[in-house]
């Protein structure tokens, strides 16, 4: 399950678990469209340092979902990755995604919190 909390005003802490599941975007698009509702925008600082894949092909295909719906209401993401195949895959979709995304090791993690708030 993943676990979202507020940082501060339209920041949101999202820490991916190990395997992404099919409802897991169900459980958390409310609570980021109740922040996109109140401040026009939000700012995602995401650990994915544990993230490994996902579930199954519907899980990776809501995750896919989730992020084309949701796009154009996230102002900047900071994802702290975990394996060098995060920092590829960020890479790749970065080009299609209308926010600002930026990658951070776990080393870093108050470099992206500060980005995220600032």
């Amino acid at each position: 399950m993943i676990k979202l909390d507020i940082i501060s005003g339209n920041a949101l802490s999202i820490v991916a678990p190990n395997k992404l599941k099919a409802d897991d975007f169900d459980q958390i698009a409310p609570r980021v469209d109740a922040i996109v509702r109140q401040h026009g925008k939000v700012r995602l600082l995401i650990d994915a340092s544990g993230f490994n894949g996902w579930e199954n092909i519907a899980a990776l295909e809501d995750h896919a979902s989730f992020v084309k719906n949701h796009q154009q209401k996230v102002e900047r993401i900071a994802v702290i990755v975990g394996h060098e195949w995060q920092n590829w895959l960020i890479g790749a979709v970065k080009m299609f995604l209308h926010p600002e995304v930026r990658t951070y090791d776990k080393s870093h993690e108050n470099e992206a919190l500060r980005w995220i708030t600032g």
